[in-house]
C-alpha cells in the first residue's frame, strides 16, 4: 500500500473511531507514523484530505458495476437477485486494507454527509446510480413481459417504480436503524411485491 492509501485509511479509522470528522494533524501524524510534511506531501491540506476520503469511500463506493450482477433463471429470480446485489453492495461495507476490517457504509456515509462533505459530488452520484438502476431493471422487467412471467396491464414504468421504492425503502431502514434483519425484511417485502406484478392467467 501506498503511503497515500495509508493516509486515507487511517484517517477514516480515526473518523470512524472518533464518531466526528474534526481529525486534528497531530493525530493523523500519530496514527500514519509520518511528519506533518509527509501529510501534506500528499494533500494540501485538511480539506483536500478530507475531501479525497469523500470520493474514496463514498463517491466511489456508490457506484455499482452491473457487470458483476449474476442473472439466471427467471425473471424473478433475475429481478430479486439484482435487486438484494444492489442492496448488499451498500449495507456490507468496505474494506481498509491496512488494518484488515471492513468499515460499515451506514457509519461513513451519516459521518460525512452530516459534516457537509457530501453535498454535491454524493448527491450527484446517487441520481446517477438510481437512474442506472432504473434503466437496469427496465430491461429485466421488459424481458420478464416478453417471458410472460411478469403482467402486462401494469406499465414497465410503475412496475420498475415499484421495485426501486422496495429497494430505496429498505435501504432507508437500515440507514437510520441499522437493522440486523435487513435480508427478512427484503424477501418479505419482495414476495409481496411480486405476487403483484407476476404474470396473471386472464
Amino acid at each position: 500500500m501506498n503511503t497515500k492509501e495509508l493516509i486515507l485509511e487511517k484517517t477514516l479509522k480515526l473518523i470512524l473511531e472518533k464518531g466526528a470528522i474534526d481529525i486534528s494533524i497531530s493525530e493523523i501524524r500519530n496514527a500514519t507514523k509520518l511528519t506533518t510534511g509527509g501529510i501534506y506531501y500528499h494533500f494540501s491540506d485538511k480539506t483536500d484530505l478530507f475531501e479525497a476520503i469523500l470520493q474514496k469511500y463514498m463517491v466511489d463506493y456508490i457506484k455499482i458495476d452491473f457487470d458483476e450482477i449474476i442473472l439466471e433463471g427467471s425473471s424473478k429470480n433475475r429481478i430479486h437477485d439484482t435487486l438484494l446485489y444492489i442492496l448488499h453492495h451498500f449495507i456490507e461495507g468496505v474494506e481498509i486494507e491496512s488494518i484488515n476490517e471492513k468499515i460499515n457504509y451506514r457509519d461513513v456515509i451519516i459521518l460525512l454527509t452530516a459534516a457537509g462533505y457530501a453535498e454535491d459530488d454524493v448527491n450527484g452520484i446517487v441520481s446517477q446510480t438510481g437512474n442506472d438502476i432504473r434503466i437496469f431493471l427496465t430491461d429485466l422487467v421488459e424481458d420478464g413481459k416478453r417471458k410472460h412471467e411478469i403482467r402486462q396491464d401494469f406499465s414497465t414504468e410503475n412496475i420498475v417504480e415499484s421495485l426501486v421504492i422496495l429497494f430505496m425503502g429498505i435501504q432507508y431502514e437500515w440507514l437510520l436503524f441499522a437493522n440486523d434483519n435487513t435480508d427478512f425484511i427484503f424477501e418479505k417485502n419482495f414476495d409481496m411485491t411480486w405476487q403483484v406484478i407476476e404474470y396473471q392467467n386472464q
